[in-house]
């Protein structure tokens, strides 16, 4: 899965750019390039992905 589809996800779930921002320590506009396929930094990246996984966990729990 692409940081693309965790960010279409996470929004899909209720996320704003600026919450998953401040969430993995970016900014907004660095969650708007990276949801339109900009490169971003593999901390950032891996931060995306922890967030990703914790809501994709909870909501197969439902």
């Amino acid at each position: 899965m692409t940081i693309q589809e965790m960010l279409a996800y996470l929004a899909g779930r209720g996320f704003s750019q600026k919450a998953i921002a401040d969430e993995v320590g970016s900014t907004q506009p660095t969650i708007h390039r990276a949801s339109k396929g900009a490169g971003i930094s593999y901390e950032t990246g891996k931060a995306i992905e922890r967030i990703y996984l914790r809501e994709k966990e909870a909501a197969d729990l439902n």
